[in-house]
C-alpha cells in the first residue's frame, strides 16, 4: 500500500482479539487518532486504543444477524501517524489510506477521533450517499473561525463534487443559520424527537425512501447521537438521544449491499469509565456483521 509509511506500528493491533491478513480480508480497520479540533472536551484522540482494548473483551455472537465477530473478516491496520496542529494534512492522510483501502477491494473501517475525519473519507470514496447519525448538523459555515472543524465536516463534504446527498438522522443540537441552510437546500433529516415519536419501522421506511436511487452508502456514527445517559464519553454531549437499541435496530433495517464502509467518531474515553468505548466496540461488531450478511 502506498500510504503505508502514514503508519505507525500496527503489530500489535487487534481489533476483537484477533486480526485477519489483509489478504483474506473483508474489512480493514483503521484508527485515526486525531483530535486538533475539538471544540468541547477533547480526548477522542485516545479512543481507538480504547475502542480495541474494550473490543477484546466483548463477547463476539451477533443476536441480530446470527453471525460470529470471528466469521467477519478484519484486518486491523492500525493507527494513522496524525498530524496533530494540521487538520489538512491529517485530512490528506485519511483520504489516501481510505483510497488504497478501497483500492485493494476492501470495505474500510475508520475509528475516530474527531468528526472531522470523515471528510478525509469522503475525499477517497465517491459517487456515495451519506448517512450520518449525529446529535449535530456539522453544517457550519466555520467555527471558530476555523472552515476544517468537527462542526464544518459536513458542510466542507456537502461542497465536494461526485457526492450523493447527505441524510442525517438524530440531529437534535443546532441553531438558526444550520436550520435555515438545511431548508433552503431541502437537504434529508430526522430529528432525535422525531426518532423518538416514531417506531423504528417508520424512521427505516423513511431512510429506505431516501436512499432509493442511491448507488453506493456511506454510514457515518457519531456516538453523540446516543443519549450520554448511554454513551457519556463523548466530546460534546447533548440530551435527549437516542438509545444503542434504537440506533442498531435501524441500521439493522437499513443495511443494505449498496454499504462501502462507515466510520464510528467522537468517543473521548477521559470522560467515562469505559462503557463508551464499550459500546463502540459493539456497534463496530455490530454494523460489521450486518454489512457482511448483506453482501452474502
Amino acid at each position: 500500500m502506498k500510504a503505508e509509511p502514514f503508519y505507525v506500528d500496527g503489530s500489535t493491533k487487534m481489533f476483537g482479539g484477533f486480526n485477519r491478513d489483509f489478504s483474506g480480508s473483508e474489512f480493514v480497520l483503521i484508527g485515526v487518532p486525531f483530535d486538533g479540533t475539538s471544540s468541547y472536551r477533547p480526548g477522542s484522540r485516545f479512543a481507538p486504543n480504547a475502542i480495541r482494548e474494550a473490543s477484546s473483551n466483548i463477547e463476539t455472537w451477533s443476536w441480530r444477524t446470527g453471525i460470529d465477530l470471528e466469521e467477519v473478516k478484519i484486518h486491523d491496520l492500525g493507527d494513522l501517524a496524525v498530524v496533530h496542529g494540521d487538520a489538512s494534512e491529517t485530512i490528506r492522510r485519511v483520504g489516501e489510506t481510505v483510497e488504497d483501502i478501497v483500492s485493494a477491494k476492501k470495505l474500510p473501517i475508520v475509528v475516530g477521533g474527531e468528526h472531522l475525519i470523515s471528510l478525509g473519507v469522503s475525499k477517497a470514496i465517491k459517487d456515495v450517499t451519506i448517512i450520518s447519525f449525529d446529535a449535530h448538523f456539522d453544517l457550519r459555515e466555520e467555527y471558530l473561525s476555523n472552515k476544517l472543524s468537527h462542526a464544518c465536516v459536513m458542510r466542507r463534504i456537502s461542497e465536494q463534487g461526485g457526492q450523493g446527498k447527505i441524510i442525517f438522522c438524530g440531529v437534535r443540537a443546532t441553531y438558526r443559520d444550520e436550520v435555515n441552510f438545511v431548508k433552503e437546500k431541502r437537504i434529508p433529516y430526522l430529528s432525535a424527537l422525531d426518532v423518538l415519536r416514531n417506531d423504528v419501522h417508520q424512521t427505516s421506511s423513511w431512510l429506505r425512501k431516501n436512499l432509493e436511487g442511491a448507488r453506493r452508502v456511506y454510514i457515518s456514527i457519531d456516538a453523540d447521537v446516543l443519549d450520554p445517559a448511554y454513551a457519556p464519553g463523548i466530546g460534546n454531549p447533548e440530551p435527549e438521544g437516542i438509545s444503542p437499541t434504537h440506533l442498531l435496530d435501524l441500521l439493522n433495517n437499513v443495511i443494505d449491499d449498496r454499504v462501502v464502509g462507515f466510520d464510528l467518531v467522537e468517543v473521548s474515553p477521559p470522560y467515562d469509565n469505559g462503557n463508551t468505548a464499550a459500546l463502540a466496540s459493539k456497534i463496530i461488531f455490530e454494523v460489521s456483521s450486518m454489512i457482511k450478511r448483506a453482501r452474502g
